[in-house]
C-alpha cells in the first residue's frame, strides 16, 4: 500500500496528498489499474480527516488520474494509450534521470487551467494574444515584467532596457550575434554551461577559458586575458554556478566589474538557474547597469515547457539587441507573454517558487544522507556537484552509472577548450519525479563510488 509522504509541502493538506499521490503516477511509482488506499485507512495512517483525503481524491480525478468504481473502490487510471497515440515523447530515456535539470509540476498545472479559463473569458485580450507585432511587444505585458522585475531585484529598471525573448538560450543566441563576430574571442568560466559552449562553436567565436575556485573567477586570470585577448564579452554565471553550484562571492563580484569596466568588456550574467529565496544576492546588473546584460527565464522558476525569458540591457545595446531579436525570430509570441504577465500578477509564481523552495529543501535533506560533505558557498539548487575519489573520473563513472540505469552529467561535458576537468558529476535532484526515485538514485550512485574506491 503506497503511504505518501507529505512533509515540506505547503498549501492545503487535501492539495498536498494529492500532489502527492500525482507524482508518484506520473513517476510510475504507482502503476495504472492500481487500487488507492481506502480513505478511512489512509485517513488513519497519515493524520488527517476522511474529509481531506476525499478532497484529494476529487482532485486526483479532476486532473484524469485516477476514476472510482462504483463497488469496488479508486483507481489509478490507465493513460497509455493517450501517451502512445499523442502526448508520448519522442525521444525517451529508459531509468533514473539525474542528468536533467528542471523544475518539478506541482501546483503548475492548476495556474494553467486557472489562467486560460480567465482568458477565455476576455475577448479584448484574446484579439491582443492573437495578433502580429513589432520587437517590442505590447505596452502592458512590459510594464508587468518591469515592476516585477524592480521588486525583484530591488533596483529601479527602464522599461525600455527589457526585451521578452524564447528563454535563456535564445537571449544568450541573439547576444553573440549581436555584439560579436565570428573569430571574437569571448571569456567564460572553465567549467561552463554546455549549451553557451555549443552555440558559441557553431557560430564560430573563439572560447577563452578563465579559471575560478570556491569564491568565483580569479581576478588575476580574468586581467590576464582581458590584457591578452581583448575580448568584448565575458560570460558569467555569478548567482549559481553551472555546473559546480558555487555562488560568487561579494568581494569578487566588485573586483569583475572593476576589471571588465577598465578593459571595455561587457558582462553576460545568466541568472537562469533556480535559486532558494535564502541564497538570493544584488545582481551585477543592479550593481553596473551600464556593462551587464541580464539573461532571466521562466522555465527554471514555473516550467520547463514556458519558453519565455527576457534581458535587461544597457541602453545604449538596445537597438543592435532589438535588430539581431527581429532577424531571429522578429518577436516572442504574446500568447506565451501574457500567460507569464497573468501569473506575475495574480501570485501564482510567487506560489510556486515558495513549493519549489520547500520541496527542494525535503531533496537536500535526502542527497545529505548519502553525500553530507559540502563545500562553502555552494548554493543548495537543482543541481549538486559530486566531487569523487581518485581513481574515478567523471566520464568513466558516468558509464558506469548508466549501465545500472542512472543518468548522470560528468565534468567532462561542462569543460572549455584544454580547462582540466576535475573527477566530479553533475546531479540534478529535481530530474526524478519522486522523492523516492531521487533516493534510489543516490543510493546507486553511493553504492558504486564505494566499490570503485575499493577495488
Amino acid at each position: 500500500m503506497f503511504i505518501p509522504d507529505l512533509s515540506g509541502r505547503s498549501g492545503p493538506k487535501f492539495s498536498a496528498l494529492a500532489d502527492a499521490f500525482a507524482e508518484a503516477i506520473e513517476s510510475n511509482e504507482i502503476k495504472a489499474n492500481t487500487k488507492l488506499p481506502p480513505q478511512r485507512i489512509l485517513s488513519y495512517r497519515l493524520g488527517v480527516t476522511v474529509g481531506t483525503v476525499t478532497r484529494a481524491y476529487q482532485e486526483l480525478e479532476r486532473r484524469g488520474l485516477i476514476e472510482p468504481k462504483v463497488g469496488s473502490g479508486t483507481y489509478v487510471k490507465d493513460r497509455q494509450a493517450e501517451q502512445d497515440t499523442f502526448y508520448h515523447p519522442i525521444t525517451t530515456r529508459e531509468g533514473i534521470d539525474l542528468a536533467i535539470c528542471r523544475p518539478l509540476l506541482l501546483s503548475q498545472q492548476q495556474h494553467l487551467s486557472a489562467i486560460l479559463q480567465d482568458l477565455s473569458d476576455e475577448p479584448t485580450a484574446q484579439k491582443a494574444v492573437l495578433d502580429y507585432y513589432s520587437a517590442e511587444g505590447l505596452q502592458g505585458h512590459n510594464h508587468t515584467l518591469q515592476q516585477w522585475l524592480t521588486k525583484r531585484l530591488q533596483c529601479d529598471i527602464d522599461n525600455r532596457r527589457l526585451i521578452w525573448t524564447y528563454g535563456g538560450q535564445h537571449s544568450l543566441s541573439i547576444i553573440v550575434h549581436a555584439l560579436t563576430r565570428p573569430k571574437e574571442t569571448i571569456l567564460v568560466e572553465g567549467l561552463c554551461y554546455a549549451e553557451f559552449v555549443h552555440t558559441c562553436q557553431q557560430s564560430e567565436r573563439k572560447l577563452v577559458p578563465v579559471q575560478f575556485d570556491e569564491m568565483g573567477i580569479i581576478p588575476k586570470d580574468l586581467e590576464l586575458h582581458c590584457k591578452r585577448h581583448k575580448p568584448r564579452l565575458l560570460y558569467l554565471t555569478p548567482a549559481v554556478q553551472n555546473p559546480t553550484g558555487i555562488q560568487t562571492s561579494d568581494s569578487r563580484r566588485l573586483k569583475i566589474i572593476e576589471i571588465c569596466r577598465r578593459h571595455h568588456v561587457l558582462i553576460i550574467e545568466d541568472d537562469v538557474l533556480y535559486c532558494p529565496p535564502s541564497h538570493r544576492k544584488t545582481p551585477l546588473v543592479a550593481i553596473a547597469p551600464d556593462i551587464t546584460l541580464y539573461v532571466g527565464s521562466f522555465s527554471k522558476y514555473f516550467a520547463g515547457g514556458l519558453r519565455v525569458g527576457y534581458l535587461i540591457v544597457p541602453l545604449s545595446l538596445r537597438g543592435e539587441m532589438q535588430k539581431a531579436l527581429r532577424a531571429n525570430c522578429m518577436h516572442i509570441s504574446p500568447l506565451m507573454i501574457d500567460l507569464v504577465c497573468r501569473w506575475l500578477t495574480n501570485g501564482a509564481m510567487e506560489h510556486v517558487d515558495k513549493e519549489i523552495a520547500l520541496e527542494l529543501n525535503a531533496r537536500h535533506r535526502l542527497l545529505k544522507q548519502y553525500f553530507p560533505q559540502h563545500s562553502k558557498n555552494v548554493v543548495p539548487g537543482f543541481n549538486s556537484w559530486i566531487s569523487l575519489p581518485e581513481p574515478l573520473t567523471g566520464y568513466r563513472f558516468s558509464q558506469r552509472l548508466q549501465d545500472k540505469g542512472v543518468h548522470v552529467r560528468e565534468a567532462e561535458m561542462f569543460t572549455v577548450g584544454r580547462y582540466p576537468p576535475p573527477a566530479a558529476i553533475r546531479v540534478s535532484l529535481t530530474g526524478p519525479t519522486s522523492r523516492n526515485q531521487l533516493k534510489t538514485g543516490l543510493e546507486i550512485i553511493r553504492r558504486e563510488i564505494d566499490l570503485r574506491t575499493e577495488d
